[in-house]
């Protein structure tokens, strides 16, 4: 979560008039979200099939906060499947 507060939470108080820090907030959640769904339409054209994701920190809470909503996706630990 150091990751997130270091740095959204940084931009989400900056202060400019024209919000900077929240377009920019805004444009992270959306392109997670796309990535996300990227990988949702994927996995519904293959059902039963796996993916591994390698992404950054930054995107890890979001993908696991989207995909856990999501009724027949199952998240693994990379290390339980890597062994």
């Amino acid at each position: 979560m150091d990751a997130y507060r270091s740095d959204f939470g940084a931009t989400l108080v900056e202060p400019s008039a024209k919000a900077f820090g929240r377009m920019y907030v805004g444009y992270w959640e959306t392109r997670n979200l796309r990535m996300v769904a990227n990988m949702r339409d994927v996995l519904g054209l293959h059902p039963g099939s796996r993916m591994l994701a390698i992404v950054g920190a930054s995107h890890k809470g979001y993908y696991e906060a989207y995909l856990n909503q999501m009724h027949d996706v199952q998240l693994v630990s990379a290390d339980a499947v890597l062994r």
